[in-house]
């Protein structure tokens, strides 16, 4: 199995995006998402992070679960078919950041697509924060939103517009205009249908209906 990163990145320049409409979809689908913060960033007010992130996720329809994993034993058993895991991670070292930063990444099966696990670097977008003067609870939710969106796209594709682009810019970030930071129509019915193939999936592996 080739396992292959796919990372958001912050340009320090961009050109304006062309708006986008809101795409129609019905019913709902459970996705339980697996929690590591090995950094702390979660703690206090910065759970409004997974509040924007669920919220930005509704549109396709998904209702995200939250299974926090901090402490044992609420992430002790295996991962159950069709979870997800987002772990949020502090690395170390210097901020001395230039040219195109990653502020997370999805590791994504180079043949199928397939993937469960997405890293978001929370010093960087905390340092990307500062830069903007913006809220690094609302710019870690977008993040955590744009690499599940990786892998509910099960695809290492990056959008020309909205949350699922490949370069952020400092002006987009501070603009915080809604339609840089909303799914596409297009990715938001593909986002569904994948859901409820993964949910049909889990529910043949357990067994049940």
């Amino acid at each position: 199995m080739v396992l292959r990163p796919v990372a958001v990145l912050v340009a320090f320049s961009l050109v304006c995006m062309p708006s986008m409409t809101d795409g129609a979809v019905t019913g709902w689908t459970d996705v339980v998402v697996r929690v590591y913060d090995a950094s702390g960033a979660l703690a206090g007010t910065n759970r409004a992070a997974l509040d924007l992130a669920r919220k930005t996720l509704e549109a396709a329809s998904l209702d995200v679960i939250w299974r926090l994993c901090a402490t044992p034993p609420a992430c002790d058993v295996p991962m159950a078919p069709g979870e997800l895991a987002i772990r949020i991670v502090r690395l170390p070292g210097p901020r001395r950041y230039q040219g195109p930063l990653p502020l997370g990444d999805a590791m994504l099966d180079g043949r199928s697509g397939g993937g469960v696990l997405a890293t978001i670097y929370i010093d960087r977008v905390e340092w990307l924060a500062n830069e903007t003067g913006t809220d690094s609870r609302a710019l870690l939710g977008r993040a955590i939103a744009h690499e599940l969106g990786h892998l509910l796209l099960a695809s290492t594709t990056h959008g020309p517009v909205g949350l699922m682009r490949a370069f952020w810019s400092h002006d987009e970030v501070r603009r915080g205009e809604p339609r840089d930071w909303n799914f596409a129509p297009g990715e938001l019915a593909s986002i569904r249908r994948r859901a409820e193939a993964r949910q049909h999936d889990a529910r043949l592996a357990w067994g049940t209906r």
